[in-house]
């Protein structure tokens, strides 16, 4: 059997899950929530391994039949996939092209394609430029302190993503032993400005019922999807990236699954779609409920947070939109922050609120405690996007 994107979509959950192999390994793996995950199955050195190759349709057939035949090639030569290959240089040649390919390869395997994606980017378009010929091993603190105070010169927010992803990477070259110490470890501290400041931003009602009414025009500049996911945010409560990449295995009726592949915590999470949520959730017109422009992929998070960070200009010159709406600073976590906080003035649970968050139990209640509560969830969720239709339906007081 030769498994087809049709035969693929297809597949149904069952009570338990299941795995239906095309051949030498190559899997298909389905969970009870519906979620489906390419999987290689292989043998090495007597022991069974399983090898992630990504999440249907987030990673289409084709390309989880390239990683699967990659990865088949280094089995058959008695290397394990899911070792890091060893650096075909010496350290001290190495440079840092050299470690972006790398590190891009080794995010591959385990990374979000949205995540992935991003990270391509800004290593690529800020990082790489400066320093393609530089040897890794001679980057020191004060050459990451400049290439991040030169990003931040032209792009605050950009300045914080090239700290964030070559942060990352130099810790991974760490761990290959590449380098023996990361250049950009408290970095964030020698410049405070690139730090995010609006971590406990939150909404007003006023500023709810502004933003709701400005985004749901249909004649407002910018994306409609874009401007839909951002609602959505607001009224599930879920992370950004998670909302963008919807896609069509993930909703079935009133629930949507968010495989464990996607979410920050690794743990699958069942949000209950209210009727408000079902209703403003696009079409569908491709695997991805907000598809990106060529239908290949879905919008990502930057999408949304350009809806506030763009100022989009007519044929005149004029700002048609200003940065964030005309409101002081905020980002589109900020609506699932803001949403968490009116769940509890309404009287939700803490544990519950936890629970909508998927945020991971600590201590021994977290080994214990699976406790799903898609009732609880349900419930509140319900309240809380009822509360959320008053509101925003209320006239502002003069």
């Amino acid at each position: 059997m030769k498994f087809t994107d049709r035969y693929i979509q297809a597949l149904k959950p069952r009570e338990k899950e299941y795995c239906i192999r095309e051949s030498h390994g190559f899997t298909i793996r389905v969970l009870p929530s519906g979620s489906k995950t390419f999987q290689f199955i292989y043998t090495l050195e007597g022991k069974r391994r399983r090898l992630n190759l990504g999440s249907y349709p987030a990673t289409t057939l084709s390309e989880a039949r390239d990683k699967f035949r990659d990865a088949a090639n280094l089995v058959s030569k008695g290397t394990d996939p899911q070792t890091p290959p060893p650096v075909a240089v010496e350290p001290d040649k190495y440079t840092v092209k050299d470690l972006i390919d790398d590190y891009l390869k080794h995010l591959e395997k385990s990374a979000a394609k949205t995540y992935l994606k991003t990270a391509g980017l800004t290593l690529k378009n800020d990082v790489l430029k400066q320093w393609e010929t530089r040897q890794v091993v001679s980057i020191r603190r004060r050459d990451a302190i400049t290439l991040v105070e030169t990003v931040a010169s032209r792009a605050r927010a950009q300045a914080h993503g090239v700290l964030k992803h070559a942060r990352a990477m130099f810790t991974y070259a760490l761990h290959r032993e590449l380098v023996d110490f990361n250049p950009f470890a408290g970095v964030s501290a020698a410049i405070p400005d690139v730090t995010p400041t609006s971590r406990e931003r939150i909404l007003s009602d006023d500023e709810i019922k502004f933003v709701w009414n400005t985004l749901s025009d249909k004649d407002s500049a910018g994306s409609q999807l874009a401007r839909t996911g951002l609602l959505l945010i607001l009224i599930t409560a879920q992370r950004p990236g998670e909302v963008a990449g919807i896609a069509k295995t993930e909703v079935d009726g009133e629930w949507w699954t968010i495989p464990k592949e996607r979410a920050k915590n690794n743990e699958e999470h069942r949000v209950f779609l209210t009727p408000l949520a079902k209703r403003l959730l696009p079409k569908l017109v491709c695997p991805w409920h907000f598809p990106s422009p060529d239908l290949e992929s879905p919008i990502g998070r930057a999408a949304l947070s350009h809806v506030l960070s763009k100022q989009p200009k007519n044929k005149e010159g004029n700002v048609i939109r200003p940065q964030y709406l005309g409101l002081p600073r905020w980002t589109p976590h900020d609506l699932r922050r803001t949403a968490a906080t009116k769940l509890s003035e309404l009287g939700c649970p803490d544990e519950i609120i936890d629970a909508i968050l998927n945020h991971v139990k600590k201590g021994v209640i977290g080994v214990y405690n699976r406790n799903k509560y898609d009732k609880e969830k349900k419930k509140w969720l319900i309240k809380w996007a009822k509360h959320l239709e008053v509101l925003v339906s209320t006239p502002t007081a003069k």
